[in-house]
Formats: structure tokens, C-alpha cells, sequence
């Protein structure tokens, strides 16, 4: 068991590491833009067969993907946005969305200035919030060391 921790220890901390400076990255480099939903992957056909299979994906039209989360579907969406000189453009992001759920047509994304191809649905929130998930974890760990150094 310890050895276990004393290998989750650092790859929680560099889980954390990496999702702040994700965070730092976008807030200082990327720009918010309002996207609306040009075309999505998820169709009313599969949204309709996750609902009414309550959340089990065996069965479903959509199937089973490890990338899908809890109750949620990981989709493809193809966005059209503004960008800080005016012109549109259209990109390819994933998103997360609730399974069965009609997605919202309208988001923000964060797209990189320099190249406006590179947008993500994943800001800098997400990531923020992605680090303090790891750094309960990590002081979770620390407490288990704790207790068991004890012992």
C-alpha cells in the first residue's frame, strides 16, 4: 500500500502542475469567443436512445467510448465564431455533454490569436477546477501516508 502512495504522491502533483499551467496558458494567451453549433455528432436519434436507456450505454445506437464519462458523452461539435479581427471561422471542438440531454447550440470557446484552427470547449475554469480535484487528492494521500506512518 505504500508504495502505491509514494508513487501516487508525485503523479497527483504533476497531474496539478499540468492543469494550472493549462489554465495560465489559456487565460493569458487564448481568447473567449461566443460559439454557436454549425453541426454535432450527436444526433437527435442517439440522444433520444440515451435517455430512454437511463444511462446504461449497452444497447445504445452511440455504443460505448472509454472517453465517455459518467452520464456523459464526449461529442464532436462543429462551431462557428468571431474572432478579435472580425471574421468568422469554423472549427472542430469536443465538448462533454449530459447523456440524453439536448446540448446547448450556443458556448464559449477559448481559440488561440495566432492560430484561430485551435479552439477548445475545455477554459481555463475547467482546468482550475481540474487542479483542485487533484489537489483534494493529493492532500487525501498525504493524509493516508499520515495514518499509516502511524501504524
Amino acid at each position: 500500500m505504500k508504495d502505491v502512495l509514494i508513487l501516487a504522491a508525485p503523479a497527483l502533483m504533476l497531474a496539478m502542475l499540468y492543469c494550472s499551467w493549462r489554465a495560465f496558458h489559456l487565460f493569458r494567451t487564448w481568447t473567449p469567443a461566443a460559439a454557436t453549433v454549425w453541426q454535432r455528432d450527436y444526433t437527435d436519434a442517439e440522444r433520444s436512445d440515451d435517455f430512454w436507456h437511463f444511462g446504461f450505454t449497452i444497447g445504445t445506437l452511440r455504443g460505448w467510448n472509454w472517453r465517455d464519462g459518467d452520464n456523459a458523452r464526449l461529442i464532436e461539435d462543429e462551431v462557428m465564431f468571431t474572432d478579435a479581427e472580425g471574421r468568422n471561422r469554423r472549427v472542430t471542438v469536443e465538448r462533454r455533454v449530459r447523456r440524453g440531454w439536448r446540448p446547448s447550440s450556443v458556448y464559449t470557446i477559448w481559440y488561440d490569436p495566432a492560430d484561430p484552427n485551435q479552439a477548445t470547449a475545455f477554459g481555463p475554469g475547467y482546468w482550475l477546477m481540474m487542479t483542485a480535484v487533484f489537489a483534494v487528492m493529493l492532500v487525501g494521500v498525504f493524509g493516508l501516508c499520515l495514518q499509516l506512518g502511524k501504524v
